[in-house]
C-alpha cells in the first residue's frame, strides 16, 4: 500500500493511471481534476516495493475545463491513462439521474477526451 500524496487529496478518486517510467495520473470526479506525477522505485514498468514511493517534490493539478460561465464540464471523470508522456486521454460516465447533477453534466457525459498536458 502507497499513501496518496497529499497534493493530491481530493474529494474523491475515480481513477489512476502508471506510465512504464512512473509518470502517474490520479483523477477525480468531485473535484474534476487530475493529479500528475512521479512514482518512485519504478524501472522499465516493474514497481521495487522496498523503493516505491510518490516523488513528493514532482506534481502537478490540473482542473478539467470549465464552461464560459465557470461550471464544471466534466462532473464524471471515470478513467484516464497516457497515450504519451505529455497527453491523457479520459472518459466520462453517465450522468447522475434523477436531478442528481445539473444539465449542464450532460454535454461531457459517455465521452472520450483527450488532453495535451503543458
Amino acid at each position: 500500500m502507497i499513501d496518496v500524496p497529499k497534493t493530491a487529496y481530493f474529494t474523491d478518486y475515480s481513477d489512476i493511471s502508471i506510465r512504464t517510467n512512473g509518470k502517474v495520473a490520479i483523477t477525480t470526479q468531485e473535484d474534476s481534476a487530475v493529479w500528475i506525477g512521479q512514482l518512485l522505485g519504478v524501472k522499465d514498468g516493474k514497481l521495487d516495493p522496498t523503493t516505491v514511493a510518490f516523488d513528493e517534490d514532482e506534481h502537478e493539478v490540473f482542473y478539467f475545463p470549465m464552461s464560459p460561465s465557470c461550471k464544471t464540464l466534466y462532473c464524471n471523470i471515470e478513467g484516464v491513462t497516457f497515450i504519451n508522456d505529455n497527453m491523457i486521454m479520459a472518459v466520462s460516465d453517465q450522468m447522475k439521474k434523477g436531478g442528481k447533477q445539473p444539465y449542464y453534466c450532460l454535454e461531457k457525459d459517455q465521452s472520450i477526451h483527450a488532453f495535451v498536458l503543458p
